[in-house]
C-alpha cells in the first residue's frame, strides 16, 4: 500500500526505544496515517509472520556468531550489566527469540502502545494547520496509559578480568567502564571522549597500530541507556600481544587523566563530531527521528540545534575529570578472547 505510491515503511528498535516510520510524498499523508494506524492500533501478530521474522533474526544471530568482535562485545555486555536489561542488545538472544509467541507480543503491545508512552513526530513539507488535527485525532485513538516502570537502577559492574577461548584466528581485548546515560550530566563529555579515543586520527590508533604494529584495529565504543551506560575500549590483535595492547590502552587513559589532551587535538575532535551530526540530520526522516527520541527521553525536542554548543563547551579539564572519575581499575570489566 505504501510502495505503490513510492513511499517507505519500516521499523526500528534500540536500547531504549522502538517504533515505526513512514516516508511519503506530501499528497499521500492520509495514506501514511492509515497504514500507521493499522500497525499501531490493530496489529495481527499472526503465527505465520512471527515464524518468518523469528527465522530471520535467528539467522542474523548465527551470522554475528561468526564475528569474534561481536561475540566479545556481547560477552562483555552480559558480564558488565549482569541482570540489568542492557546486558542484552537489541538483537536479542537465541533463547529469547525462541520463547516469543503471538500472545506475548500482544501482551507487550498492550503494555507499551499507550498514550503516555508514545510520541509522534513529522518533518518535511506539510501545512501544520491541516495536518495537526489529523495527528491529534490519531493520538486520541491510543489507549490511555502511562509509560511502564523502567525497573531498578543499574548498581554498577562487578569488576574483574575474564578470559574466553574461542575457535578464532585472532585475539580480542576489551576494557569496559561505567559511563553516563543519554540523560547524564556529562553525556556530551562522553561524546567527545569517545571521539578522542576512536578513529584513525586518534592518538591511540596512531601509537598502537601505526607506530608499534600491535593491533589490527583499536578504538572506543559506548552502550547508552537512559540513565546508565558503558564506555569501552577494544582491539583486535595476535594472542601474544594481547597484554601489551591492554597496557597501551591504559597508558592512553592515563594521558587523558593527566590532562594531556592538547587544544588542537580537542578542536579536531569537536570539529569531526559537529560535522558528523550535521551530515546525519540531512534527511527529513533523520530529523523526525531525533525530535521523537528527544521527546521520549524527556529532552528538549529541538535540542539537536544546540549540539554544537554542547560539544564546544567540553574542555580538556572536563575530559581529564571524566577520565579520572570513570576509568578506574575498581570499576573495570576486562575481557580477553583468545584462539
Amino acid at each position: 500500500m505504501i510502495e505503490e505510491v513510492g513511499g517507505s515503511f519500516s521499523d526500528f528498535s534500540g536500547n531504549n526505544t522502538f517504533g515505526l516510520s513512514l516516508e511519503v510524498l506530501p499528497g499521500d499523508v492520509d495514506r501514511a496515517l492509515d497504514v500507521l494506524g493499522q500497525a499501531v492500533l490493530a496489529p495481527a501478530f499472526t503465527k505465520e509472520t512471527l515464524e518468518i521474522e523469528r527465522e530471520s533474526h535467528l539467522a542474523s544471530l548465527a551470522e554475528q556468531a561468526d564475528d569474534v568482535v561481536t561475540v566479545t562485545r556481547k560477552l562483555v555486555r552480559r558480564k558488565f550489566f549482569d541482570t540489568h536489561p542492557l546486558a542484552i542488545d537489541s538483537h536479542g538472544t537465541e533463547e529469547g527469540l525462541k520463547a516469543v509467541t503471538p500472545a506475548r507480543l500482544r501482551a507487550l503491545h498492550k503494555q507499551l502502545l499507550v498514550s503516555g508512552n508514545c510520541v509522534l513526530a513529522v518533518t518535511g513539507d506539510f501545512e501544520p494547520k491541516q495536518l495537526t488535527p489529523k495527528l491529534k485525532a490519531f493520538l486520541a485513538k491510543l489507549p490511555k496509559g502511562s509509560a511502564p516502570d523502567s525497573g531498578p537502577a543499574f548498581a554498577g559492574p562487578k569488576a574483574g578480568t575474564y578470559e574466553e577461548i574461542q575457535p578464532r584466528q585472532q585475539a580480542v581485548v576489551y576494557q569496559a567502564y561505567p559511563g553516563p546515560g543519554i540523560r547524564g550530566a556529562d553525556h556530551y563529555v562522553s561524546e567527545v571522549a569517545d571521539e578522542v579515543f576512536s578513529g584513525m586520527a586518534s592518538n591511540l590508533f596512531e601509537r598502537v597500530r601505526e607506530q608499534k604494529g600491535l593491533a589490527y584495529f583499536v578504538r572506543s565504543s559506548r552502550v547508552l541507556g537512559l540513565d546508565a551506560g558503558m564506555f569501552g575500549f577494544y582491539a583486535g590483535t595476535s594472542p601474544d600481544k594481547a597484554r601489551e595492547v591492554l597496557d597501551e590502552i591504559e597508558l592512553e587513559i592515563r594521558r587523558v587523566q593527566d590532562g594531556g589532551i592538547t587544544a588542537e587535538e580537542l578542536r579536531r575532535c569537536q570539529t569531526r563530531l559537529k560535522a558528523a551530526r550535521r551530515m546525519s540530520l540531512q534527511t527529513n526522516g533523520a530529523r523526525a527521528m531525533q525530535a521523537a527520541l528527544n521527546a521520549v527521553y524527556g529532552l528538549p525536542v529541538n535540542d539537536w540545534k544546540n549540539y554544537d554548543a554542547h560539544i564546544e563547551a567540553v574542555t580538556a579539564d572536563a575530559l581529564r575529570d571524566f577520565a579520572r572519575r570513570h576509568f578506574t581499575p575498581e570499576q573495570r570489566v576486562q575481557f580477553i578472547v583468545k584462539p
